[in-house]
């Protein structure tokens, strides 16, 4: 049943794909066990500034450590003085203060937008726990941050949620086409998720695991470490080696991750 305009109507499908976002509507219509805990759901905001004076406008800017705890703080240039500038935390990992509070501070404290000034202010979740449990049933599908199709280490979600529209497309057109939209005939969905991400979602989450061992000094060393190097030509051993160089303590947690 939807409601548009004051007007309620229904609407009726042999096929409903889930994309309504974190803790989905549709998983909890459908019983599914799609719940992020706490510990796994960034809070997200951004601010779209103008009066910005970066540096470079062709390069994405990234901070990491206690400016944005269990997350980090972005600032993407739009052109001329536009600046999106944003930053995600994880509220367990951050004490009392509101993932509002850090932004302001973050902003406060960094010197290309120091004349910036607010324009527009966006919020939301982004879950970065790995893929859901269960991501669908008879006659449902989820797919994109309603699934958790999100990399833990970045989050960012639209390459992967984009792969999971797609194939939740395509196994609902072979489900239609078949007769079939049993659970048992959409496992097929589930199995393409897994194929397709949940390899590089497990290694990302190993990843962020051992990224918030890190306090400011350590990312600072590897900063540092990394200067002049050049990332398009390095291998992951040679990465390896660099980390474990300047923190030796990382040689069992990296060993565990890239294994």
């Amino acid at each position: 049943t939807c409601e548009c305009m004051g007007e309620v109507y229904d609407i009726n499908a042999k096929i409903l794909i889930g994309a309504d976002g974190p803790e989905s509507h549709v998983a909890k219509w459908a019983g599914l066990k799609a719940i992020t805990k706490p510990k796994h759901m960034e809070s997200g905001i951004q601010f779209e500034m103008c009066n910005a004076k970066m540096e470079r406008n062709d390069v994405l800017e990234f901070y990491f450590g206690s400016v944005a705890p269990g997350g980090y703080f972005w600032l993407f240039p739009k052109g001329d003085d536009i600046v999106n500038a944003g930053l995600a935390i994880i509220p367990e990992m951050a004490g009392d203060k509101s993932a509002y509070e850090y932004l302001v501070d973050a902003v406060n404290n960094c010197y290309a937008l120091k004349d910036a000034q607010p324009v527009e202010l966006n919020v939301g979740g982004d879950p970065v726990g790995g893929l859901v449990k269960e991501m669908y049933n008879d006659n449902i599908m989820l797919c994109g941050d309603a699934a958790s199709q999100v990399n833990p280490l970045t989050g960012g979600g639209i390459t992967s949620g984009i792969t999971g529209g797609k194939l939740a497309g395509q196994i609902a057109a072979e489900a239609i086409a078949a007769g079939d939209c049993s659970k048992e005939f959409l496992k097929k969905y589930a199995e393409l998720v897994d194929e397709a991400m949940g390899h590089d979602m497990d290694k990302y989450s190993k990843a962020c695991d051992y990224l918030w061992t890190l306090d400011d000094d350590d990312l600072n060393s590897i900063a540092h470490a990394f200067r002049g190097i050049e990332f398009t030509t390095l291998g992951t051993t040679e990465l390896v080696k660099a980390l474990i160089k300047v923190q030796p303590k990382a040689a069992l947690k990296l060993r565990k991750l890239f294994l």
